[in-house]
Order: C-alpha cells, then sequence, then structure tokens
C-alpha cells in the first residue's frame, strides 16, 4: 500500500513537471505572446520589475495609442496591440526599445456600435502569437493573421455577436491552432482553425449560450490536449483534436467575464454577476464606496431622484448620475436611447429578481474524469470577494483574486481557505485587469488607474502603488524584467 501511494505520489509529480515543461518551453521566458502571458496563466518567469516604478520613476518611455481595450503582447523587440477610430479598426506593431510605431494595418469599420457599458469598445480582444504569425481579432470583422512584419497571411470573417456590451474574449494559440469563443452569436459555438491556413478544422455548437467574455484555456490531462470554454453556467473541457466534449461543470455564473486558470491538475473558474443578487443586494452592488448615495436612495428609486435630479425635471442626465457602476451602464438604464433615465426606466432596479439560471461562485476543480464531473470533482467553492471581470490567479499553490471596490483575496490553492478574503486595496470602482504575478508580488490595476504591488504571502501587504492617472482596462505584460502597461491614452514602458 505504501509503494503503491508513493508510485502514484511519483506519477502525479512526473506528469505536472512534464506539463510545466511543456508550457514554459513553448513560447520561452523572454515572451508575452498572449492573454495573460507565455503559459496562458498571468504568471511571469524568471523575470524582476523595480517595485518603486510610477509615472516619475524607472519610466522608460510612454507613447500615445488609440482608443481600446486590448492587452499588450510581446514577442522578442516586438509589442502588438490593436485599437481603432471611427473608421477602422487597427493592427499596431511597436518597438519595444523606445515604443515607436514599425507598422499599423487598418480595416474598415462598416458600423459605428453604441454600446450599453462604457466599457463596451469593438477592439477588446488581445492578439496572440507564436513568433511567425499573429492573431488580431475584432469581432465586427474577424481574425487576422499576419507575419511579425504585417504581411497578411489569412482571414476568418465572422457574423457579428450582438452584444450590448461588447466582445470581451481573446484568441490563443496552442497545438498549432487557433482558438476562440464565440458565445451568444448566430453561430455560438468554440471555434478551432488551422494556425497557418485559416481553415477551419471544428466548431463545437454552443447553442442556447448567452455572450461570454471567457476566453479559451488549454490544459492536459491523460496525454489529450483538452480546451476550457465557460460560459452560461458552465465549463466545459473539450478536446482540442475534434471538438469533442470530455467533460463539464455546471452551477457556475451565466454572465461570465473572468478565464479559467489551471495549476497541478486543479482548475479555478468563477465569478460575480448582478444577473444573480436581487432586491437591496442587487441595488448596493452598482454603487462605489464613494458614490455619495445615502441609505435611503438605496432603498427607494424616489429617494435617489430626490437626491440626483438636480434640476428637478423627473429625469436624470448622465452628468446627474453619481460615480458608479450604474453610471457605467447608462445606456443599458436608459432604455429609449434618449440620454435621460426616467423613474419608469430607474426604479425596476430596485424590484427585479435574478434573471439568470446559475449562480456567483468560485470553483476548485479537478480537471480529470469524463461527462458532468460537478458531483464528484468539485474540491471547494468560495462565494465571497468575487472578481467581476479580472481572473483568478494561482501562484505559489495560492489564488489570488481582485474583485470590484478594490478588494483582494488569497485562497489555497488545493482546499480554497482564505488565507485573507475582501481585503481593501485602497481604491474602489471596478478592476478590470487581471492580477499577474512577478518575483515574488502581484500586480494588480484598477480601473482608476492606480497600479499595487502586493506581496504574494498569507497576509495582504501592499509593496508598492503608483497612479497612472489614467483609466486602466488592459492587462500588464512583462518581459526582460521590464512591465508594460496600457491605460487609456498610453502604452508605458517601466524597468531599470
Amino acid at each position: 500500500m505504501i509503494l503503491r501511494n508513493k508510485t502514484l505520489f511519483l506519477t502525479f509529480i512526473i506528469t505536472n513537471l512534464f506539463n510545466f515543461l511543456i508550457y514554459s518551453n513553448t513560447y520561452g521566458e523572454s515572451n508575452w505572446p498572449q492573454f495573460r502571458g507565455p503559459n496562458f496563466n498571468g504568471v511571469a518567469l524568471s523575470q524582476s520589475i523595480p517595485k518603486d516604478f510610477s509615472p516619475e520613476n524607472k519610466l522608460i518611455w510612454k507613447i500615445s495609442t488609440p482608443i481600446g481595450h486590448s492587452s499588450p503582447i510581446i514577442w522578442d523587440n516586438k509589442i502588438f496591440i490593436t485599437g481603432h477610430d471611427n473608421k477602422n479598426f487597427k493592427s499596431i506593431c511597436l518597438n519595444r526599445e523606445n515604443g515607436s510605431v514599425l507598422w499599423e494595418k487598418h480595416r474598415p469599420i462598416s458600423k459605428i456600435r453604441v454600446y450599453d457599458h462604457v466599457a463596451g469598445d469593438p477592439s477588446n480582444s488581445t492578439p496572440a502569437t507564436n513568433g511567425d504569425i499573429v492573431i488580431f481579432y475584432f469581432d465586427d470583422y474577424g481574425l487576422i493573421a499576419t507575419d511579425l512584419n504585417g504581411n497578411l497571411k489569412w482571414e476568418y470573417t465572422v457574423v457579428p455577436i450582438s452584444n450590448s456590451f461588447s466582445y470581451g474574449a481573446s484568441p490563443i494559440i496552442f497545438d498549432n491552432k487557433v482558438f476562440i469563443n464565440r458565445d451568444g452569436g448566430f453561430d455560438s459555438s468554440l471555434l478551432c482553425l488551422d494556425l497557418k491556413t485559416g481553415k477551419k478544422i471544428w466548431s463545437a455548437k454552443r447553442p442556447n449560450f448567452i455572450p461570454s467574455f471567457c476566453s479559451p484555456y488549454p490544459i492536459k490531462q491523460d496525454d489529450n490536449n483538452l480546451i476550457l470554454s465557460g460560459g452560461s453556467g458552465k465549463l466545459i473541457a473539450y478536446s482540442a483534436n475534434n471538438g469533442e466534449e470530455i467533460w463539464s461543470t455546471i452551477g457556475l455564473p451565466s454572465f461570465v467575464c473572468p478565464t479559467p486558470v489551471e495549476s497541478n491538475g486543479i482548475v479555478v473558474f468563477g465569478g460575480w454577476t448582478t444577473a444573480h443578487v436581487s432586491g437591496q443586494n442587487r441595488v448596493e452592488s452598482v454603487f462605489n464606496d464613494n458614490s455619495n448615495v445615502s441609505e435611503e436612495s438605496k432603498k427607494d428609486p424616489g429617494a435617489f431622484f430626490n437626491q440626483f435630479d438636480s434640476d428637478n425635471n423627473k429625469k436624470l442626465s448622465l452628468l446627474e448620475f453619481p460615480e458608479s457602476r450604474a453610471k457605467d451602464a447608462f445606456n443599458y438604464i436608459d432604455t429609449n436611447r434618449d440620454g435621460f433615465v426616467v423613474m419608469d426606466e430607474w426604479a425596476p432596479l430596485y424590484t427585479n429578481q435574478p434573471n439568470a439560471p446559475g449562480r456567483n461562485v468560485m470553483l476548485g476543480i479537478s480537471a480529470k474524469g469524463k461527462g458532468d464531473i460537478t458531483q464528484t470533482n468539485v474540491l471547494w467553492e468560495l462565494k465571497k470577494g468575487l472578481p467581476y471581470v479580472a481572473s483568478p490567479l494561482i501562484y505559489r499553490n495560492r489564488v489570488y483574486l481582485a474583485a470590484k471596490g478594490g478588494f483582494i483575496s488569497c485562497v489555497d490553492v488545493q482546499t480554497g481557505k482564505p488565507l485573507y478574503q475582501k481585503e481593501r486595496l485602497g481604491v474602489g470602482g471596478e478592476y478590470y485587469a487581471s492580477p499577474i504575478a512577478v518575483n515574488g508580488n502581484i500586480i494588480v490595476c484598477a480601473q482608476r488607474g492606480n497600479v499595487f504591488l502586493v506581496k504574494a504571502s498569507k497576509k495582504l501587504d501592499i509593496v508598492h502603488s503608483t497612479h497612472l492617472k489614467e483609466k486602466i482596462f488592459a492587462t500588464p505584460a512583462v518581459v526582460d524584467s521590464k512591465i508594460y502597461i496600457r491605460s487609456e491614452g498610453h502604452l508605458w514602458s517601466f524597468g531599470n
């Protein structure tokens, strides 16, 4: 029995070491080739960045960028981002040494959309590269593949997803294939294309799935390559070879933004959405801590109008709304799009019940087996301090979560036991950028422009913080001990 246990333990260690070597050697440590880096998990390997960087200190360069929320990716001396103006989608390549533009390619925008949320943007998706081919994705256009010099290799057009919050998932490159989540569209599916030719290899249909911002995530299981894709209350593992559904887990959020992450056979996935809260909790969830909304206004829509209808015209303009998630989603609340919110549009927030199946939760899942593994493979669940957009980070056997309002949590990856939970960073608002790890620290970015270095430890320890004075939606990248952060109007390079 003892010998058998030792054999199983050694097999487990060797298998996971093999997986680590495969992923870490895929792109090397000097590149950040796609969303969340070389291993898809937000961990910068063998890197070190200055702990005191700021706009006044350790700034190497800063350049202006077009409108767009995609995160920077890096291959050798080249940085790739996307953006847009009122006429064109933009695929851009920058010189990593000084930020100068090496090349820029345009595709026409057929129709200017008005999104229901301030974070809505047609160039949300982060590019991906393997060092030979770069994949750009614009939901209203499709996939564009170029070489590193911008020469077109192929294109794959899509039917745009009619999503009032825009499209948020990013393509990934894995096993010489391109994977992209198309939840909520006319052709709702997980799509797999040949990296070199752009030809469709398979499409795993996901009927009745609502739009999801979850990017695909690759794992290995019993010598098989799998692709994880979450959405509409489920997490499904597909065969990377043919799109066959291998296993699934249910009981997750219906509308999901975070992307799953895996370490040593444990997948962490879940999140939070207003679709699963109601009444007072729902009202309070749309206001920031410092939005000056009275307790009475949180309970009574009439009191809210009395507090903020400054000109007493029985309607609220965007300028009259307090800074909050409600203001961010003003276009969604203003159902007739006349530029004002009236009582009939505002009052339902106070009475609406949860309007989608699923629940707000973060799960730790043993990534093995076949079929529905919900009852057998869910190791733990967490219901507090859940992120709305930012993906979970696994680093040194701990899971780090950055949530709306400036809360950070740290739990044990194997048990889900909180080491600390909902500790305050001191800056409220949204947290769209996913946290990354580098040299014993966690980098957390607030939408309001604050950047925190948090020590990877059992207690919250903020090592350093700075403010870029612009909103941050994108996830940072780290290469050659330099950190690259995209804010609303600029790309920054910090390092020694």
